[in-house]
């Protein structure tokens, strides 16, 4: 504990002290008995003009301020470096003669750590110095585990990100070998979900979120046997009545978990074939009730399912499936949905194109 406490006092005599003061007598009293105490870095400043410049260059750890010098005085110096914000004034201790309040408190107002009163005690300087040295040194120490905790959070969070994105591509490599087809238009619909977002107003992370969750909007397809799945045709109303399950067995499928993607990749499953009338399914939610993420995914899904070609119809022109995206504007979909959707109808259009059929 000794050594510590040993090895601690060498550090903080190892701290910046800069002197200002034109009065040369005060300077090499002051300077002489910081040196007797083994102090190593000590500045002196006889010509307050050049302070300034100094003091922001050398950033000491404390600063010994004569408030009484021609041209420039304390005052002056104080009232420069509150107005840079500089928190170096909290460094400084005033060296003074006056003896009223109105100086003081003008002081204090500015934001000064300590006073001196002239003429000084040698033993009330070396205990204040010191104090100032070791609350900055603490300080510093302080700020600089915040910052190492921050870094160590910012990469144990994009750990975790990294590997929530590759828990949703290992899904979507499961479901582009149950339908290649089906892979593609995942992918489109999750890059439309994250510019559709984007467009209402969500914050950045948030889209890349509900990107990943998107993606996973048709996972309970995993679950629809394949002749149903792949069937070439259309589907009788017994077999539509099975595809519909693909909604409630998706969210069965990511049901349980704590992690947001998959929450929110839970409501979009069960959801996206919800209408803003009441007359979609599972569950006939109407208007708001529909989680808006189930609203955005609606929307991208629908207009990707018209412009794509199937077994049993052709794929609609790109314009005829946005006119049908307007008509359906407060009977399937939400209209502020699909105001944003035309408002980044060209991106969407680039989407497509990247990852068309």
């Amino acid at each position: 504990m000794l050594v510590a406490d040993k090895n601690q006092r060498e550090i903080y005599k190892r701290g910046k002290i800069m002197i200002i003061d034109d009065v040369r007598a005060n300077t090499l009293l002051l300077e002489k008995l910081f040196t007797l105490e083994g102090y190593q870095n000590i500045f002196v400043i006889h010509d307050p003009e050049q302070a300034l410049e100094v003091i922001e260059q050398e950033e000491p750890d404390v600063l010994l301020l004569d408030l009484n010098m021609p041209v420039i005085s304390g005052f002056d110096i104080l009232e420069l470096l509150a107005a840079r914000n500089s928190r170096l004034i909290s460094s400084v201790i005033v060296i003074t003669a006056y003896q009223d309040s109105e100086h003081l408190h003008r002081c204090l107002r500015l934001g000064v750590r300590d006073f001196l009163t002239k003429p000084f005690d040698p033993v009330e300087v070396v205990l204040k110095v010191q104090h100032v040295i070791q609350e900055n040194h603490q300080r510093r120490m302080q700020e600089d585990q915040i910052i190492l905790i921050d870094s160590l959070l910012q990469r144990h969070v994009f750990q975790l990100e990294e590997l929530q994105q590759e828990y949703v591509q290992r899904m979507l490599q499961a479901m582009k070998q149950k339908d290649n087809e089906t892979g593609r238009h995942l992918l489109r619909i999750s890059n439309y979900v994250f510019v559709l977002a984007r467009q209402l107003g969500y914050e950045e992370s948030h889209c890349h979120k509900l990107k990943l969750a998107g993606a996973l909007h048709d996972i309970g397809k995993l679950a629809i046997p394949d002749r149903i799945l792949h069937k070439p045709g259309r589907l009788t109303p017994e077999e539509f009545e099975i595809m519909k399950e693909h909604t409630t067995k998706g969210a069965e499928l990511l049901a349980g978990s704590r992690n947001e993607i998959l929450l929110l990749a839970e409501r979009i499953a069960l959801t996206h074939h919800e209408k803003w009338d009441g007359s979609g399914y599972p569950q006939a939610l109407r208007g708001e009730d529909i989680p808006v993420e189930g609203r955005i995914t609606a929307v991208c899904d629908v207009f990707d399912a018209l412009t794509s070609k199937r077994a049993y119809k052709e794929a609609w022109s790109k314009e005829d499936a946005l006119a049908e995206i307007r008509r359906q504007s407060g009977m399937h979909f939400d209209p502020a949905v699909v105001q944003a959707f035309c408002e980044v109808y060209e991106g969407i259009l680039e989407i497509r194109e990247t990852w068309i059929d």
